[in-house]
C-alpha cells in the first residue's frame, strides 16, 4: 500500500486505521503507526500515546492470531511429516523457537516478510501461550513506540523517504533474500549434523 493511501486511511479513520493497518502488516516498517504519529503533530486531539497503543494492539493481535493458526495445525503437520529429515527439521525448529522465543517473538516483527512467520512457527512448535503473549506484547509495544517516535520527531525525514519508498522496498527485498537463504542453509546444516549424530549413536549401540 502506498504512503498516500496509508495517510488517507489514518486521516479518515484515526486510531482504528492505525490498529487495523498494523494488524494486516505488522512486520518490517509499520507505516500506519508512522503516519498516525505524523498526524498527531498536526491534530492536537490525536494523541501520540493513542497511536502507540493502537499500533501495539494491532501488532499483538496479529501475532496471537498467527500463533493460534500454527498451534491449530501443529498436530496435522506432525502427522504428515514422515521422513527422518522432516522429523529432524521439526525438532530443530522446536528447539530454536523455545530457546530463542524472546528475541524472535519480540523483535522478529522488525524483519520484512520473514517476521510474519515467527508467531506461526511458535504455534507449530507449541511455544506456551503465556510466553507468546508476554514476549509479543513487549515487542509490539517497543516497536510501535519506536515507529511512532520516528513519525513524530522525524516527520520531515518521513516526507523525504516517501519519494524513495519504492527503492527502499526493493532494497529491503534484496537484503532479505540472501539473509533468508543464509539462515535456511544454516538450518539445514544443523539438521544434517543432528541426523549424522543420531545415525552414529545408533550404530554405536
Amino acid at each position: 500500500m502506498d504512503w498516500e493511501t496509508v495517510k488517507q486511511y489514518v486521516v479518515e479513520y484515526g486510531y482504528l486505521a492505525v490498529g487495523v493497518g498494523t494488524f494486516v502488516d505488522q512486520s518490517g516498517l509499520q507505516a500506519f503507526v508512522v503516519a498516525g504519529a505524523v498526524l498527531s503533530q498536526l491534530e492536537p486531539d490525536f494523541s501520540i500515546y493513542g497511536v502507540i497503543l493502537a499500533g501495539a494492539g494491532g501488532s499483538l493481535a496479529s501475532d496471537l492470531l498467527l500463533w493460534g493458526i500454527g498451534r491449530w495445525r501443529a498436530g496435522w503437520l506432525e502427522r504428515i511429516v514422515r521422513s527422518d529429515k522432516g522429523r529432524m527439521r521439526l525438532k530443530v525448529l522446536e528447539d530454536g523457537m523455545h530457546r530463542f522465543a524472546f528475541p524472535l517473538l519480540a523483535f522478529g516483527r522488525l524483519l520484512p516478510w520473514i517476521g510474519r512467520f515467527v508467531p506461526a512457527a511458535a504455534g507449530l512448535r507449541r511455544v506456551p501461550f503465556l510466553r507468546v503473549l508476554l514476549f509479543s506484547a513487549l515487542g509490539a509495544l517497543v516497536s510501535s513506540a519506536g515507529y511512532a517516535m520516528l513519525g513524530y520527531f522525524a516527520a520531515e525525514s518521513v516526507r523525504i523517504l516517501e519519494e524513495y519508498a519504492g527503492f527502499i522496498w526493493v532494497g529491503a527485498l534484496l537484503v532479505s533474500v540472501p539473509i533468508t537463504s543464509l539462515l535456511l542453509r544454516r538450518f539445514d546444516r544443523i539438521v544434517k549434523r543432528r541426523l549424522d549424530d543420531e545415525a552414529k549413536s545408533q550404530n554405536d549401540d
